[in-house]
């Protein structure tokens, strides 16, 4: 009866040991894949910080052509650069570059 006992014992801390061993290496995996996706977040937040800039500073752009008087040198230079229009007198030069 004293060894039944003794066996059941050791099994017992054999147990309680491989739970302990079984949580921390969950705990690690666990850790690792956390980090990995904030890492991740942490990406995607600088991405979209990033991108915000950009749509900021091109709806300040807009913003001032909407607000710029519209005289004749701004109509002029608008339909230069938008729609390609040039006045009849004048040489266009085209570059392969």
């Amino acid at each position: 009866m004293a060894k039944n006992v003794k066996t059941q014992k050791i099994n017992l801390n054999f147990f309680i040991k491989m739970m302990i061993v079984i949580v921390i290496v969950f705990c690690v995996i666990n850790t690792i894949r956390l980090r990995t996706t904030y890492n991740d977040q942490q990406k995607t937040e600088r991405d979209l910080i990033q991108q915000k800039i950009r749509y900021q500073e091109e709806i300040d752009r807009i913003k001032e052509e909407l607000e710029h008087e519209m005289d004749g040198d701004y109509i002029m230079r608008i339909a230069r650069e938008k729609l390609n229009y040039y006045l009849p007198d004048e040489i266009l030069f085209y570059s392969d570059r």
